[in-house]
């Protein structure tokens, strides 16, 4: 995962009077792993995993990546997204889901609050690969200068899973 370097812009800067860091700002990257959150079966949950942001974080391009197996080189299923203070506006990229949804195939996948979304994910978040699903996320104020990913996590499996995903969060605003 190299999410801060496809945030800096490959532009010439010969005709400027300006330095390459003195006008596009590198946004911080924070980074954390959860491999302890025990979620309940529907209708229980959702689990809920908060990554701690700077205070002045407007909006975030999050990645997160499972322990699942999907490609050459041992590339892992996961999530790319995009998500900021609005609940609503969440949007993510999802890659590496089951083939098998309603006999059709669905390796990848975009999911939209927007566009009425009920989860962000294929579900595979859980230990095993399986049945864990981000369901929302958005910056959450939880202080008066403390402010959060607030991630939301549903199992859709039979039984309790423990969720193991790695994050890397590029903070922007």
């Amino acid at each position: 995962m190299r999410l801060q370097d496809y945030l800096e812009h490959p532009l010439v800067h010969s005709s400027f009077a300006v330095t390459i860091d003195q006008h596009h700002i590198k946004p911080s990257v924070v980074q954390a792993t959860n491999t302890v959150l025990s979620v309940s079966p529907l209708p229980g949950g959702p689990g809920v995993w908060d990554i701690a942001l700077p205070f002045d974080a407007q909006a975030v391009i999050f990645n997160l990546r499972s322990n699942r197996t999907v490609a050459e080189a041992s590339g892992k299923a996961g999530v790319t997204g995009v998500a900021s203070r609005l609940i609503t506006k969440t949007s993510c990229a999802s890659l590496g889901g089951h083939m098998d949804l309603s006999g059709y195939g669905s390796y990848n996948c975009i999911y939209s609050k927007p566009g009425g979304s009920t989860q962000l994910s294929h579900k595979v978040f859980a230990s095993d690969g399986t049945d864990i699903a981000l369901t929302d996320a958005w910056i959450n104020l939880t202080g008066p200068t403390t402010r959060v990913l607030r991630t939301y996590w549903t199992n859709y499996g039979a039984s309790y899973k423990t969720l193991d995903v790695t994050a890397q969060i590029a903070v922007l605003g």
